[in-house]
């Protein structure tokens, strides 16, 4: 679940998942995951959120991650499944920064997402991916949040709709 920028693990899925489930019971320990099954998920028959997995045995509730995918909360597939309605609108405007050694292990995600996103025609994704190279950790970006800024509000000044 989470490692240095050297590759150590720091903690593992299963030691968080466990902290969730000493803390509370129905997604209610105030971590990470649960708050994940809170926003993204369904709701159970008893009014509160499904868990994504079980917490002590790590069983993937199959059910909750295609509910999960249908409602867009994973950006690969999403761009996979409606390509040819968004693609247009969405062609070379995606840029993506992870750090190559992020300490959520998110850069996996990216490689694949990069993969997938290659296959898309007519038209070509054209989104841009960068790599903080090397052994650099989440939160990486090529630039200062200043610049990113900067780059935002002219991209947002040269697509102002005038009156």
């Amino acid at each position: 679940m989470m490692r240095t920028p050297e590759g150590q693990p720091l903690v593992t899925q299963r030691q968080m998942s466990q902290l969730a489930a000493v803390l509370g019971s129905k997604a209610s320990s105030g971590q990470q995951f649960d708050a994940w099954d809170a926003a993204y998920g369904p709701i159970g028959e008893d009014g509160y959120p499904k868990r994504l997995w079980d917490r002590r045995t790590g069983t993937i509730d199959k059910s909750v991650a295609a509910y999960w995918s249908d409602s867009g909360y994973d950006l690969t597939y999403y761009l996979k499944i409606h390509w040819a309605k968004i693609g247009t609108s969405r062609a070379g405007k995606m840029h993506v920064y992870v750090g190559d050694m992020d300490n959520h292990y998110l850069n996996l995600a990216v490689y694949l997402m990069e993969q997938e996103v290659s296959k898309l025609k007519n038209p070509e994704a054209n989104f841009t991916f960068e790599y903080g190279r090397p052994m650099k950790p989440h939160g990486w970006q090529p630039m200062t949040n200043a610049e990113l800024v900067r780059m935002m509000e002219r991209f947002r000044a040269e697509h102002r709709v005038q009156p």
